[in-house]
């Protein structure tokens, strides 16, 4: 598209009319100014834009967590996300802060995705039992996080990574919607072999190691007295220090009454380190996205003024 290539203020009818293969003359017959070809121009990106939006949200099925999922994969598909159409919207956009006509269209459709997407948070808000989130708020956030995300394109294609801008967008939702969410953005910190330090087995191994430090030869504890002690099964005890099974987090605090404290921080440490760099992460994945954001409010406020 011409306007990508030159901008909007260089782009003239001949322009378009060269890049079409047709002569200005027709171009002129169905469009009197450069005004109303770009606003057909809009309208078709945006109706081209929201046409495979809809269908990508439609084919997730009843879930509204499945819907927002393709709602990120559908903004970052190749057949959306490319450096042309990001240049074009940027151009739209700016040009809507003094262009009332492109005013309306731009704001029509930002108005009618933002809808959407508050709709299926509503949805996932509901569904889900969270109490004390804000469909709106959560809907602005990923809208302008996603926004944000292409304006990174705009300035830096060579570095611009699809894959990573759709898993820092569920990274957004899995702070909020972490049943939904969290699998997809767990960290892959790395205990033993392929398990996660915030997995079962990984759990289940960091029970079983902290009982048997305890357990004869280490002292004169047998698993027998240690299922006597916890009023359980020899059974039940010999299944944890196998690492078939595990003991309930209110059966931890009585192994740690029983034996010492450190069982406790020796079982959790991991763990609740692997979810402080987490929340770490969220918070500069958050932090990053409110300076795009920012930055691009400028960049379209220069353009404006």
């Amino acid at each position: 598209m011409a306007l990508s290539r030159r901008g909007y203020a260089r782009t003239t009818l001949t322009d378009v009319a060269r890049e079409a293969g047709l002569s200005p003359g027709i171009v002129n017959f169905y469009f009197k100014s450069k005004e109303q070809l770009f606003i057909a121009a809009l309208e078709q990106l945006g109706q081209e834009y929201d046409d495979f939006w809809s269908a990508a949200i439609a084919g997730a099925g009843d879930s509204p967590a499945a819907a927002l999922d393709a709602m990120i994969e559908a903004d970052f598909h190749p057949q959306i996300c490319t450096f042309e159409r990001v240049k074009v919207w940027f151009a739209f956009w700016a040009e809507a802060q003094i262009q009332p006509s492109y005013r309306e269209l731009v704001a029509r459709f930002e108005a009618a995705s933002f809808e959407q997407t508050r709709g299926l948070c509503l949805r996932l808000i509901e569904q889900g039992g969270y109490r004390g989130l804000d469909a709106d708020a959560v809907a602005w956030g990923i809208n302008a996080m996603i926004d944000g995300l292409w304006f990174d394109y705009l300035i830096d294609p060579e570095a611009f990574d699809p894959e990573a801008s759709k898993r820092t967008c569920r990274l957004f939702l899995s702070g909020l919607f972490p049943r939904e969410f969290g699998r997809k953005t767990a960290p892959t910190l790395e205990l033993t072999g392929d398990e996660g330090v915030l997995g079962q087995a990984a759990h289940r191994s960091r029970v079983s190691a902290a009982l048997r430090r305890r357990l004869y030869p280490n002292t004169a504890l047998q698993a027998k007295d240690l299922a006597a002690v916890l009023g359980v099964t020899p059974d039940t005890a010999r299944n944890w220090l196998a690492e078939t099974s595990e003991p309930s987090s209110w059966m931890i605090g009585r192994i740690a009454t029983a034996l010492d404290a450190l069982v406790w921080t020796e079982i959790y440490g991991p763990f609740f380190e692997a979810m402080r760099q987490r929340f770490e992460t969220r918070v500069a994945a958050t932090r990053g996205a409110e300076k795009r954001e920012q930055a691009a409010l400028d960049v379209i406020n220069e353009g404006g003024a």
